[in-house]
């Protein structure tokens, strides 16, 4: 049902997670721990290679997105339309797609999408709107 083996085979298998109510789709679908050090990087002086930190924050993170998922509903894709940039690497095995979302209504958004790739399965780590 899900595929994990291009960057963009992941973003779609999270959606269609998503649409499929399947918590567990999405969960499977994240990185959890990439996420947690983008976040420590970008907004903490904290060390993001401090593993105790990141593995508490990546938790939190999951919490987080299944308390959402539970107060909010899991969020709606249909009627959207998408375009995806080139794969571009950052570091390691960290990596960005340029996600554009076009709505029936002509609402247009884009988002920068950070992935990872471990032994050929690739993972959503976070997505800057």
């Amino acid at each position: 049902m899900y595929n994990y083996t291009t960057p963009v085979e992941a973003i779609i298998s999270l959606e269609k997670a998503y649409v499929n109510k399947d918590l567990d789709g999405v969960l499977n679908a994240k990185d959890f721990v990439a996420e947690a050090r983008l976040i420590i990087a970008q907004r903490s002086d904290d060390d993001y290679n401090d593993e105790d930190t990141v593995l508490e924050v990546a938790q939190l993170l999951k919490l987080a997105l299944i308390k959402s998922i539970e107060d909010n509903g899991f969020p709606d894709f249909t009627g959207v339309n998408r375009d995806y940039s080139d794969v571009y690497h950052v570091t390691g095995n960290l990596y960005t797609v340029i996600e554009e979302i076009f709505y029936n209504d002509g609402t247009f958004f884009v988002n920068k999408i950070f992935l990872t790739v471990t032994d050929g399965v690739w993972k959503v780590a976070m997505i800057e709107e």
